[in-house]
């Protein structure tokens, strides 16, 4: 769809890649000549629609570390994954700018446990990512489903990026698929680049997982959250309130609001009127 289209010559635009020149739109070129300092002329730029700043905010698990990364491990993680992502998203047409680290919190088996079940009941692992993908890598499903390890990191990544629709993209679809589809091709640089660099965090990662936050469920608590108060929560009076509890109502009840109580009593009029029993 770059090639050079001979119909919509407004969208032609000259760039040092398909991604700058949808960036800049600076040197149209309808005839597809114009191109000057060794750019090329690239079409279907979408140059004639307003620039949209894409952000995904993800929850990436790394499965078996049991302690936070360092700032130097963190630089190797980012590197990895923006490498990873910006090649898939090129492909979509989003030039992805920035990747940033938020807080990591580490996760232990008793809680990986609750996730998975949580994650099943919603279709996580069977639908989201086996539908309509029957070539897709097997064996990391199988690792996240079924941890190894006793521990887990999740970190906070946000990701953003640009991009001229239409179609109009969801970052968070397009990150979670790169990341859970390529999981053995993450583990696997992760730990090429932490070698290079002197680093052995991350040989105890097992597998990789992402998920975007706004689909991560809160987890549910183990008991109630405060204990029920031990007596009425107001101090009783010695006299009847002056009014009553409840405004009364514009229209008589149809029931009588207590039982009607009816005594009898026989015996003859002399009994009756000293009030004698019979």
């Amino acid at each position: 769809r770059r090639e050079l289209d001979c119909g919509d010559v407004n969208n032609n635009y000259c760039g040092a890649s398909w991604i700058a020149a949808m960036l800049t739109c600076n040197e149209p070129c309808p005839r597809g000549t114009e191109c000057r300092n060794g750019e090329t002329c690239y079409a279907a730029t979408n140059c004639d629609k307003p620039l949209l700043e894409l952000v995904s905010d993800m929850l990436v698990t790394l499965n078996g570390p049991d302690k936070p990364m360092a700032a130097q491990d963190g630089d190797i993680f980012s590197g990895a994954l923006m490498d990873i992502l910006k090649e898939v998203a090129e492909q979509e047409g989003i030039a992805l700018d920035g990747l940033d680290l938020g807080d990591q919190e580490i996760q232990g088996r008793r809680q990986l446990e609750q996730r998975r079940l949580e994650r099943s009941s919603m279709g996580f692992y069977d639908d989201h990512y086996l539908f309509s993908r029957p070539a897709m890598t097997i064996s990391n499903i199988t690792q996240r489903k079924l941890p190894s390890g006793s521990s887990a990191l999740d970190v906070s990544v946000v990701i953003t990026g640009d991009y001229r629709p239409p179609p109009y993209i969801d970052l968070n679809v397009i990150a979670e698929d790169s990341i859970n589809r390529q999981g053995e091709k993450v583990v696997s640089s992760l730990r090429e680049r932490g070698s290079r660099s002197g680093r052995d965090f991350f040989d105890r990662v097992d597998s990789i997982e992402a998920v975007a936050k706004e689909k991560a469920t809160a987890r549910p608590t183990r008991a109630p959250t405060g204990k029920p108060s031990p007596g009425p929560t107001g101090t009783p009076t010695f006299e009847p309130s002056l009014e009553p509890s409840s405004s009364p109502s514009d229209l008589p009840s149809s029931q009588p609001s207590r039982a009607h109580l009816q005594s009898i009593m026989t015996g003859s009029r002399e009994d009756l009127a000293i009030g004698g029993s019979t």
